[in-house]
């Protein structure tokens, strides 16, 4: 299966689920229907969103890589580049995911800080409407980013008979990149604190007591483990040299 069509299965289940909790919150009887599917919506939808950033990131790597080991033309990494100045389904990813967690937000606010439902209400509907928007713009980005990828992928078939034509070697693939990164550092570093803060003011309703720092203290320091190891390799490099 190709990226989009992940996307797709993920936006089928994504548009219902919308629709549903907006029902449900029209009709609130003071079940916990509404909240359990709240969160169901806004799990699936952050994922979705997420994925076509991760693919759109993906792509740019994985092109820069293949201009710089396969000899692949430049060109594609230019068209890109120009696909996204001109593309607002990266900027609408982002929007969509961060209008459901608002709306999430918003709507335990009402009852643990004394907020007017009303912002729930109106940023619920936004989130609707934005959300719908951007599936559709993703999806027609997803498409068009798909198909240079193919043209980039037969390029390097092309590229690679010619040199097996001419009796030339395959390049080696690049070595992946190590676990032990600076960006790997910072992502465990930070990412525990999320759902302990999530916990904390949503669940706990600000009540940072009522919530252990265990195992996110840990998951964290783990982090900055990585990333002094990290930040060591350098070093001990130009020593080794």
């Amino acid at each position: 299966m190709r990226m989009w069509h992940y996307f797709l299965v993920g936006a089928l289940l994504l548009v219902p689920a919308l629709l549903v909790t907006v029902v449900l919150g029209l009709t609130f009887d003071e079940s916990s229907l509404h909240l359990w599917a709240g969160l169901f919506t806004a799990a699936l939808g952050v994922g979705v969103h997420t994925l076509v950033i991760l693919f759109m990131l993906i792509t740019g790597r994985v092109l820069r890589e293949a201009i710089k080991a396969r000899r692949l033309p430049p060109e594609f990494l230019v068209e890109l580049n120009a696909f996204f100045s001109r593309k607002s389904a990266y900027p609408l990813a982002g929007l969509g995911a961060a209008s459901l967690v608002a709306a999430g937000v918003l709507g335990y606010s009402a009852r643990g800080f004394g907020i007017s439902s009303a912002w729930h209400w109106l940023v619920g509907l936004g989130a609707l409407m934005a959300n719908l928007w951007a599936l559709q713009e993703e999806y027609k980005a997803l498409r068009e980013n798909q198909r240079l990828v193919d043209r980039a992928a037969g390029e390097l078939d092309r590229l690679d008979r010619e040199r097996e034509a001419d009796g030339a070697p395959t390049p080696p693939e690049p070595p992946p990149a190590p676990w032990i990164s600076v960006r790997n550092g910072w992502t465990l570093a930070i990412a525990p604190w999320l759902p302990y803060l999530y916990r904390s003011i949503i669940v706990a309703r600000g009540d940072f007591e009522r919530v252990s720092v265990h195992p996110w203290l840990e998951l964290s320091l783990l982090g900055v483990l990585v990333l002094m190891l990290a930040r060591r390799k350098p070093s001990t490099a130009s020593d080794a040299r």
